[in-house]
């Protein structure tokens, strides 16, 4: 429990006399000089930025590491991740309690939870949320779920069809937020630490107020901006001249920069995946594997470890990290293959006619990437080489989020580059938003519920190609050191409800 949800418990345990006792005497009994240094700050604001443009509103339709965030602080889940794995209690009073059988599990709600505008949030609303997630896109975040009720006006109950592993930790997942009624969101409105007070695209920014009636404890900051940007020194130019408190590129995104004031750097778990992603632009070339795996074995994925701003990087050909089981690409995987990989275009050619070499020429294939995501011009440019290595042409598409998310959708494209965040030590987890980005719903159930072992995965996976891994990565945050509370979760998300500012922030020594 963290400090601030820490005090948002005593008053339900202690009355306002003895609480003020207690407070008199911890004071007393603290050392002297350390109670003004030692208490956080309420009141406060930063700004800090996410790793892209956050397109979805709705918690359920969440898939970047930028909207996985935000869906975070505006609305909240049953449970919540912690930061080592497994999941504890959130707006949930306990653990599920389970039948012998173990296929029915029963969940009480906190009483006393509202929503931003002053509603409050029932079992009937978390019902409609589940229900609407299971029959839904989403639905492989819930496997084996069959039906969900209500049975009182705070407690729920899950059937499930067979013992689901880790249910608390799925129900932690962002995607199952409880929105009101269960509805997409209208206006942003969420039950979470913070609420939504400027959403402004153009500008490239969010707003966010801290939520008084927060059920967990109104968070220390007052004000959450977040921005993002569509240039690989933007953010960084804004925090060194003081302007921002945190940022994802730090002053190494400029060679010759000096911060105005000294950091302090957190680095989360490389719980972040990028991959590159299959449309059908070209319908023949998108369905091939002979197609995915010339590719797969083409790339060269150790140079990909220089696209980051010196954070932990992982190059990887599946999508299992090793803190979860995976298996790490051999130092000749790693390099790639060209022989073979032309191998493979060759017995795609036998069937394709536009891989011919008649044809060939004449074929174009587009990369998209997201316009705000810098780093993946990057990445793209490594894919656009490696199919220059097997003769095909390719050009590389930036895009507004909104734009990016619809085409991808549609497999308006032919390969983009995206990402999955999971938590690090799931291996169900990880298979099964492989499967999903893919579009492989069916593999992704069966992962998230356990039916599909790590062993079937990995066959399935190599046998399909659903994505092709490229690394893993972790979030690096570089913050002013009057910026405190500043962590990172297993999948890589920071706890912006936990920071507080504490004294002043220092001048760096070596600037002008």
């Amino acid at each position: 429990m963290t400090a601030r949800r820490a005090r948002a418990a005593w008053p339900a345990v202690l009355g306002p006399c003895a609480l003020g006792a207690a407070l008199g005497v911890a004071l007393a009994l603290a050392p002297a000089g350390t109670r003004a240094e030692s208490r956080p700050r309420y009141g406060s604001q930063i700004e800090a930025t996410l790793l892209g443009a956050p397109v979805a509103s709705d918690p359920q339709a969440a898939q970047t590491h930028a909207e996985l965030t935000v869906a975070e602080l505006v609305f909240d889940t049953l449970y919540r991740a912690g930061p080592f794995g497994g999941a504890a209690p959130h707006l949930a009073a306990g653990p599920p309690q389970l039948d012998a059988a173990r296929t029915t599990a029963t969940i009480e709600i906190r009483p006393h939870v509202r929503f931003h505008d002053g509603a409050p949030l029932t079992a009937s609303d978390v019902v409609a949320s589940l229900e609407r997630l299971r029959t839904g896109a989403g639905s492989w975040l819930l496997p084996g779920v069959t039906a969900i009720r209500v049975l009182t006006g705070d407690s729920l109950e899950l059937t499930l069809r067979a013992p689901v592993p880790d249910l608390e930790l799925l129900l932690s997942m962002p995607q199952t937020a409880v929105t009101k009624g269960g509805r997409p969101p209208q206006g942003h409105v969420g039950s979470g630490a913070f609420r939504v007070e400027v959403l402004d695209p153009a500008k490239k920014l969010l707003r966010l107020r801290a939520f008084d009636d927060h059920f967990a404890g109104r968070p220390y900051l007052e004000q959450l901006e977040l921005r993002w940007y569509d240039t690989p020194d933007g953010e960084a130019r804004r925090f060194e001249s003081g302007a921002a408190q945190v940022s994802a590129r730090g002053p190494g995104a400029l060679a010759t920069s000096v911060p105005l004031y000294r950091e302090h750097v957190v680095e989360g778990p490389a719980a972040l995946l990028l991959y590159v992603g299959f449309g059908a632009a070209h319908p023949e070339l998108g369905r091939s594997v002979e197609v995915r795996r010339a590719i797969d074995l083409a790339l060269a994925r150790d140079p990909l470890k220089s696209v980051t701003s010196g954070e932990r990087v992982a190059p990887a050909r599946e999508p299992v990290p090793a803190e979860a089981g995976g298996v790490a690409p051999t130092p000749a995987a790693r390099g790639g293959d060209p022989a073979a990989a032309q191998a493979q275009l060759a017995a795609a050619a036998r069937t394709i006619r536009a891989l011919e070499p008649a044809s060939r020429s004449q074929l174009e294939l587009e990369i998209l990437i997201e316009d705000t995501r810098p780093d993946d011009r990057e990445l793209a440019n490594y894919v656009a080489y490696a199919l220059h290595g097997l003769g095909l042409r390719s050009k590389i598409t930036a895009l507004p989020g909104k734009t990016f998310r619809a085409r991808t959708s549609l497999g308006q494209a032919d390969l983009w580059i995206g990402q999955v965040a999971m938590p690090i030590a799931s291996a169900p987890l990880w298979w099964a938003a492989a499967f999903a980005a893919g579009g492989d719903v069916a593999a992704a159930t069966a992962a998230a519920a356990g039916t599909l072992d790590a062993a079937a995965a990995r066959q399935q996976f190599e046998r399909k190609l659903p994505i092709l891994p490229l690394l893993f990565r972790a979030v690096r945050l570089w913050h002013r050191t009057d910026v405190r509370g500043l962590k990172l979760d297993a999948s890589g998300r920071p706890s912006f409800a936990d920071v507080f500012m504490h004294g002043q922030p220092v001048r760096s020594k070596t600037r002008p």
